[in-house]
C-alpha cells in the first residue's frame, strides 16, 4: 500500500465559500448522493512533499519533450494508432513550429516510500483546470480568514502562470475557444466542464488584452478560399483555442485539412502524443526504471501485478485492476490496452467510509503550477470522484 506524504484532516468551509461554490454548480450530488466539491475536509501536504511532486512533474515532462522528438523525427506513429497521414503530418509541423501547449494534468500514486510515482498524463484539456486554479484558491481564502491559519498557504499558481503564458503562446488580437461537451438548441456550448474552463481562459486573454469569443467544437468549419477553420459566426480564424482532445478531431472530416490549415491550434497537435498512454510505454522503453515512472507495457508481461487500461481512455475509462477481467470496449474510440504495474493509491477515512485519493499536479505551459487533489471510494479514479481542496502547511 502507498505510504503517501500529506494527510487528510477534517474541517468546516465557511457558508460564504460554499455559497460560491454552489453559484458555479460544484456542489451538485454525484452519483453517491454526495457533492462533488468536498467542503468537510481537505488534503494538508508540507512544503517538502509538495516540492517533491513538482520536481517529479518536471523530470517527467523532460522525458516526454525527448520522446516526442523521437516519435517525430523516426515518423513511428504507429504505436500511438495514427495512421491518418495529415494527422501526422500535423503533429510534424506543429512541433517543429514549437506551437505551444496550453494545460495539463499528471496523476500520481505513492511508492512505499513515499515517491510519486506517474499513473497518467492528462495532457490534452483535462477537466478541471478552473476548479484547480481560482476555485480552489478562493475556497482557501474563505476557509483561512474564517480559521486563521495565517501560517497556511497552497501549492496553486495555475492563475498566474495561465495569466503569463497565454499572452506569450503569439496569439492574435481576436481568437476563439472551441468547447467539447454538451450544446444547447442553438448548438452552442452548453453548462458544462468544458465551458466552464473557457470562460475561465476567456476572463484570463481579456485581462491580456486578448478577445476570445466561445463555441462549439461542432460549429467549427473550414473555408476552403482561405484555408483556414471558421468559428460560429464563419468567420476565418488565425488562431484557435479547443477543449477538446486531439485524439476525437482526428476523426472527423475537417481533419484533413490541417497540414494546409493557416488557423494555429493551441494546444499544437504534437500534444496527441502526450495524451496518448502509449506514451508511457515509450518512456519505460527509452529509460527503464527511471525515477516516477512505472513499468507499462503494450503487451501483458507473463508475470506481475499490472493495471489494464486503454491508450486514449479518459479519467479511470475501462481500467481493470490486476485480478479483473476487461470487459468490451470500444477499441476504435479509445484504443489498445496498455498494462502499467499496479502502484494502488492512498487510502484515507473520510469520516464516510474510506476514500482512495489521487495527487495531482497541473502543468501549464510544460511547467508545474500546482497541486490539487480528488477521491473517490473505489481505487480507479473516475471522471465522478469529487474534488478535494488543499493545504499547504509547513
Amino acid at each position: 500500500m502507498a505510504s503517501p506524504p500529506f494527510q487528510r484532516i477534517p474541517l468546516r468551509s465557511p457558508p460564504a465559500a460554499i455559497q460560491r461554490l454552489e453559484e458555479f454548480g460544484l456542489m451538485e450530488q454525484g452519483p453517491d448522493g454526495l457533492p462533488y466539491w468536498v467542503t468537510d475536509g481537505a488534503y494538508v501536504i508540507d512544503a517538502k512533499a509538495a516540492g517533491a511532486l513538482l520536481d517529479a512533474a518536471s523530470r517527467i515532462e523532460a522525458l516526454y519533450m525527448n520522446a516526442v522528438e523521437h516519435v517525430v523525427s523516426t515518423g513511428d506513429y504507429a504505436r500511438f494508432g495514427i495512421a491518418r497521414p495529415q494527422m501526422q503530418a500535423a503533429i510534424a509541423q506543429s512541433w517543429r513550429a514549437k506551437d505551444a501547449p496550453l494545460h495539463g494534468r499528471m496523476d500520481f500514486s505513492f511508492a512505499p516510500d513515499g515517491t510519486p510515482m506517474l499513473l497518467d498524463y492528462e495532457a490534452d484539456s483535462p477537466y478541471g483546470l478552473a476548479e484547480a486554479s481560482h476555485v480552489q484558491w478562493g475556497w482557501f481564502e474563505g476557509w483561512q480568514a474564517a480559521s486563521g491559519q495565517a501560517s497556511d498557504s497552497q501549492e496553486n499558481l495555475v492563475f498566474e502562470k495561465l495569466s503569463a503564458h497565454i499572452p506569450r503562446m503569439g496569439l492574435p488580437k481576436r481568437f476563439a475557444i472551441a468547447c467539447g461537451g454538451a450544446t444547447g438548441g442553438s448548438g452552442a456550448p452548453a453548462d458544462t466542464s468544458e465551458r466552464f474552463d473557457a470562460d475561465f481562459l476567456v476572463e484570463i486573454a481579456e485581462a491580456a488584452g486578448l478577445s476570445a469569443r466561445i463555441c462549439a467544437i461542432g460549429q467549427v468549419g473550414w473555408d476552403l478560399d482561405a484555408e483556414r477553420f471558421t468559428n460560429d459566426r464563419d468567420e476565418a480564424l488565425d488562431a484557435l483555442i479547443k477543449i477538446y482532445p486531439w485524439d476525437w478531431m482526428e476523426r472527423e472530416p475537417n481533419a484533413a485539412f490541417l497540414p494546409m490549415s493557416r488557423t494555429r491550434i493551441y494546444p499544437g497537435a504534437w500534444t496527441r502524443l502526450l495524451a496518448d498512454k502509449a506514451m508511457m510505454t515509450l518512456l519505460w522503453e527509452r529509460a527503464p526504471g527511471a525515477p516516477h515512472l512505472l513499468p507499462t507495457f503494450l503487451e501483458r508481461p507473463a508475470t506481475g501485478a499490472f493495471v489494464a487500461k486503454p491508450c486514449r481512455g479518459w479519467d479511470g475509462e475501462h481500467v481493470t485492476l490486476p485480478g479483473q477481467q476487461p470487459g468490451a470496449m470500444p477499441v476504435e474510440e479509445v484504443g489498445p490496452l496498455l498494462y502499467q504495474a499496479h502502484c494502488p493509491l492512498p487510502v484515507f477515512d473520510s469520516g464516510r467510509g474510506p476514500v482512495h485519493a489521487a495527487a495531482s499536479v497541473w502543468m501549464v505551459g510544460g511547467e508545474p503550477a500546482g497541486l490539487s487533489f480528488r477521491e473517490s471510494r473505489g481505487p480507479v479514479t473516475g471522471a465522478d470522484a469529487r474534488f478535494v481542496p488543499h493545504i499547504l502547511r509547513g
